[in-house]
């Protein structure tokens, strides 16, 4: 079975992560799916970025200089705030620098909208799968947009495009994707899964917290701790699992429940590549979907 290719982050590897420029090349170059992230402004502008808050590594601001430390929630800014920051490059030494030694640094790159995702999108001749990340936490309602309210604001520019068939919602905060379904029926959703102890290393503040909090009403728990099931009773079209924490017969059990299954982080290494194809998985997302795409050329 051949895999759909999906770009993490807008081909971060490539391009500045989540940028304008790197959407606009993952249309060029016709990459099966687009994977972004999103959040709401101050002003309720659905906005693009991995991170909750302004990512340091990532964002200088008017005059040019790096953020000293990580920055303000982009719930706390406006959209005209927002864009006072350059997104456009990593800093030197930065894990994102050593990560992505290939990418093309573009000066002056703001972040985008969905809105403006959407239109490029809309107006271009190849029509890949978007797949929108609802960047919402229980472990981060105190600087986080709403879930519902997040989930509205997408889908009202998704439906102003007309784009629902070319869109899956994915989060790892279940609930949010279980409402998506009952308030947005022909919505594809993918739920993301992570390991509870890498989940546990984020929450430092929270030592106490549950990881299954992510996971709401169908947490895996109460399904035999099965996730694949556990996604199918939430009505789920899409389970999508880290790549190191399945295997080859996850993925095939999953798909003879009838969930799709896309993993994630796959590695950006030839070797990566081969041992990623080899799950037989409905996708994968990278974030070299370029050195994918090629491989895939090449093992026709």
């Amino acid at each position: 079975m051949k895999s759909q290719i999906v770009a993490s982050e807008c081909n971060a590897a490539h391009f500045p992560q989540n940028s304008l420029s790197g959407f606009h090349n993952c249309l060029d170059q016709n990459i099966d799916g687009i994977e972004f992230d999103v959040h709401l402004s101050r002003d309720g502008a659905v906005v693009i970025q991995h991170d909750t808050q302004l990512n340091k590594q990532i964002t200088r601001d008017k005059n040019g200089d790096w953020l000293q430390s990580t920055g303000p929630a982009l719930g706390d800014l406006t959209l005209d705030e927002l864009r006072q920051y350059d997104i456009g490059r990593y800093l030197a030494d930065s894990a994102e620098a050593k990560a992505y030694p290939n990418y093309q640094p573009i000066d002056g790159e703001k972040i985008p909208t969905l809105d403006q995702f959407l239109a490029a999108h809309d107006q271009h001749v190849n029509k890949p799968t978007l797949w929108i990340e609802l960047k919402s936490s229980p472990f981060e309602r105190t600087i986080g947009a709403d879930p519902e309210q997040l989930l509205d604001k997408v889908m009202a520019v998704v439906l102003q495009y007309d784009l629902v068939a070319h869109c899956i919602l994915i989060a790892f905060e279940w609930d949010v994707l279980v409402t998506a379904k009952e308030k947005y029926p022909d919505i594809q959703t993918d739920f993301l899964t992570i390991n509870s102890n890498y989940i546990r290393s984020t929450l430092k503040n929270q030592p106490d917290a549950d990881p299954y909090l992510l996971y709401g009403e169908f947490e895996p728990r109460k399904h035999d701790k099965d996730f694949a099931k556990a996604i199918a009773a939430a009505g789920g079209d899409w389970w999508g699992p880290l790549i190191t924490d399945v295997t080859p017969a996850d993925v095939e059990y999953a798909q003879s429940l009838g969930i799709k299954v896309n993993l994630w982080n796959v590695e950006s290494t030839q070797q990566g590549i081969e041992h990623a194809i080899s799950f037989n998985a409905d996708a994968l997302t990278i974030s070299d979907a370029t050195m994918l795409q090629r491989q895939m050329r090449l093992s026709k």
